[in-house]
């Protein structure tokens, strides 16, 4: 039961880690540049204090493998590929439709993953919480629908199947990292999350540059103004850091102990429910009808998987 406890109290993390993220929008924009920015200073941010925690559990010493390296690599370069996909998806259709691509995603493919690939138990009432949880996400996402009224197309589509498979893959790769038989390939979990932030850090670092010399080469009128690094961002940054890193952490913990099959569909469906309770508490957001039916299937498949 502790570990569920984690779980609830990694689904917190998340549910905070949307408010952080929208208090930064809310000062700095949501342009791609600005996003940018974000993942490379708390990238930095999760990379110093999960060095300073790691070295205090175990020891100031360089924690690394090649597995570890890899598998942090992969889950940064998922993580990046599709909220670098979701700017184009967002230009062409609804905000909801990108978001109930992404959850669905890192929900069925590691459920589907560890009932086929790690032999994991099979369970009818789980299985109806994950039909339930479709549903939910799936009203959850039709909501937006009218937001824009951009003509859909395939690439539309295309891409947010790539979004899936993105997210998915992620939860895929932190699930394979904890597994016990990788136990000597692996580093610590607080390591983890440190390996994380400097891969994170280091690599939209080079993406920073490369539109930087894209738009010294072509310059425009049109050209973003520099972000203003005021106490009060740089604040929200370090708070999402070590938030996002905590609840990460936690997950990792939960990967080592729980069935994929429950752990995915818990934290998407527990990240639904608070982060809609977060949106209306903390943003004035307001719930339709379909929207309450949709948070209210998700806290029942939830219980499911208990």
């Amino acid at each position: 039961m502790q570990y569920y406890f984690l779980i609830f109290l990694s689904v917190i993390g998340l549910a905070a880690n949307f408010c952080l993220t929208k208090l930064y929008q809310n000062h700095a924009g949501t342009g791609m540049r600005v996003s940018v920015i974000f993942n490379i200073i708390t990238g930095a941010f999760t990379a110093t204090i999960f060095f300073v925690i790691n070295g205090v559990m175990n020891g100031f010493r360089l924690e690394i493998t090649p597995f570890s390296l890899l598998m942090a690599a992969l889950m940064i370069l998922f993580c990046g590929a599709y909220a670098l996909i979701g700017f184009k998806i967002i230009s062409m259709g609804s905000m909801a439709v990108y978001t109930m691509f992404l959850m669905l995603g890192g929900m069925m493919l590691p459920y589907f993953f560890g009932l086929i690939y790690l032999n994991e138990e099979f369970s009818y009432l789980r299985l109806i919480g994950l039909a339930l949880m479709v549903v939910a996400i799936a009203l959850s996402g039709s909501e937006g629908g009218n937001e824009e009224k951009k003509k859909s197309s395939v690439l539309f589509f295309v891409l947010c199947l790539i979004v899936f498979c993105l997210n998915g893959g992620g939860s895929i790769v932190s699930k394979i990292h904890q597994l016990p038989q990788n136990e000597s390939l692996t580093v610590s979990p607080t390591a983890f999350v440190m390996l994380a932030g400097i891969i994170r850090f280091v690599s939209f670092s080079l993406l920073y540059l490369v539109l930087w010399l894209r738009d010294r080469r072509k310059p425009t009128d049109n050209a973003p103004a520099p972000l203003k690094m005021t106490p009060k961002i740089v604040g929200i940054m370090f708070a999402f850091s070590a938030v996002d890193g905590l609840s990460y952490l936690l997950q990792l913990i939960g990967a080592s102990n729980l069935p994929a099959t429950v752990l995915y569909p818990m934290i998407t469906g527990g990240s639904v429910v608070l982060t809609a309770i977060a949106g209306l508490l903390f943003f004035k957001q307001k719930l339709s009808p379909r929207a309450i039916v949709g948070i209210a299937l998700c806290f029942v498949s939830t219980l499911l998987f208990l």
